[in-house]
């Protein structure tokens, strides 16, 4: 369907869904692979840190007591000289930690940036849903129900022979010749599907007697074209959603190439086409899990590099980059809840129509297609703990 081309292209079959959902589950093993083992080098530091702080602080302390003690002017200032280097010391201590940590929080930004290619392409391929789609355009077309392509036969035969005698089945003949082949999916909503009812309700008017068994089919046509654009509006009314998701997730696309090119290319200084070789388009989630281990080193040495040449502002960059990209991070969860708030609103209108003469077949496989597409799509994506692990992905210094 058109208006769903925004997350739904043509693939077909659970083998698809279940490699997606397997895809995305092997992304989000490498992101927390790596995040452990940044998370662990981290700690040992900060308890190594811990133990140099308490023994630097030891030490101070007790310079402090013999410098208090002492009546040597001498040994005071070079006791106080002493004292210097250890505040010193514990200074470098503790800037250790601060670029361990920017190190980890960096690290996570550009490993959810760069993880963020992978999700968002299940995220437009998902696609239990062609054969979702397909019956829910089957629905909205009385083309596809029995008896109706025949019936119509007669009905555009009775245009044609009167549409001289009668203006408004003049245009609707006009406009039938327009689209084409019904059967291919003209919607029967709005003005178009008014026509054929005004002019259905003349061919009825001008059957007599002698047409008892066709009048009484075209009736049942008429009632039939009646429920088929009361659903087709309904559903349109769902889909018009789509078209600001599409947008949304575009737009995030746009954000997240650029903030890939300012981190990866700007700051890093990695060739785009080996980053794709080695992260993107790699299979192995080894392979991809050290070499993000290996950007991570990267970008320590270039945190250390910013720290000697601006200390007074060498955090700021780093912290516009990750604050950036968290947001995007929470866009995307944000955009697969809307997806699967939208998924849902289908089940208003199956249950609408579930018992209706005409269409509770139909429905009936709708409704089942359509649990197919949503638990797929809920294995996959889980908009909530994806949101909250957004909000958490940083560590606090």
């Amino acid at each position: 369907m058109n208006k769903l081309g925004f997350i739904f292209l043509c693939f077909t079959g659970m083998f698809f869904q279940n490699s997606l959902a397997q895809s995305f589950a092997d992304d989000q093993s490498v992101t927390q692979q790596v995040l452990q083992e940044l998370n662990r080098e981290r700690s040992l530091l900060s308890q190594n840190l811990e133990f140099r702080i308490k023994e630097i602080d030891s030490k101070i302390s007790n310079l402090d007591e013999s410098i208090q003690n002492t009546n040597s002017s001498a040994e005071k200032v070079e006791k106080l000289l002493e004292r210097v280097k250890f505040l010193e010391e514990r200074q470098e201590e503790i800037d250790k930690n601060t670029i361990s940590v920017y190190k980890y929080n960096y690290s996570s930004a550009v490993l959810n940036l760069a993880s963020m290619e992978r999700e968002i392409k299940p995220l437009n391929l998902f696609n239990a849903s062609r054969e979702f789609y397909a019956t829910l355009d089957q629905v909205s077309n009385p083309m596809h129900y029995e008896g109706y392509q025949e019936w119509f036969g007669e009905f555009r035969k009775f245009i044609e022979d009167e549409k001289k005698n009668d203006a408004r089945l003049s245009a609707l003949s006009h406009i039938l010749n327009v689209t084409g082949d019904l059967a291919q999916g003209t919607p029967f909503t709005g003005m178009f599907a008014g026509t054929v009812f005004d002019g259905i309700g003349s061919f009825i008017n001008s059957l007599g007697w002698g047409d008892k068994k066709l009048k009484q089919q075209s009736t049942e046509m008429l009632k039939l074209t009646t429920t088929v654009a009361q659903f087709t509006h309904d559903k349109d009314l769902i889909e018009t959603e789509w078209e600001s998701i599409n947008k949304n997730l575009d737009e995030l696309k746009e954000l997240q190439e650029k903030a890939m090119q300012e981190n990866l290319v700007q700051i890093l200084e990695i060739d785009p086409t080996e980053f794709d070789r080695n992260f993107t388009n790699e299979t192995d989630a080894k392979k991809r899990t050290q070499y993000i281990l290996d950007i991570s080193k990267i970008a320590e040495n270039k945190i250390a590099e910013e720290k000697a040449k601006n200390p007074e502002n060498w955090k700021q960059d780093y912290h516009d980059q990750m604050i950036a990209v968290q947001n995007l991070k929470i866009r995307f969860g944000t955009i697969t809840f809307r997806i699967l708030e939208n998924l849902k609103k289908y089940d208003s209108l199956i249950k609408k129509y579930e018992n209706d003469e005409y269409l509770k077949t139909k429905i009936a496989d709708l409704k089942t297609k359509l649990n197919v597409v949503r638990n797929s799509f809920e294995s996959t994506f889980n908009p909530q703990e994806y949101i909250k692990a957004s909000n958490e992905m940083y560590v606090v210094e």
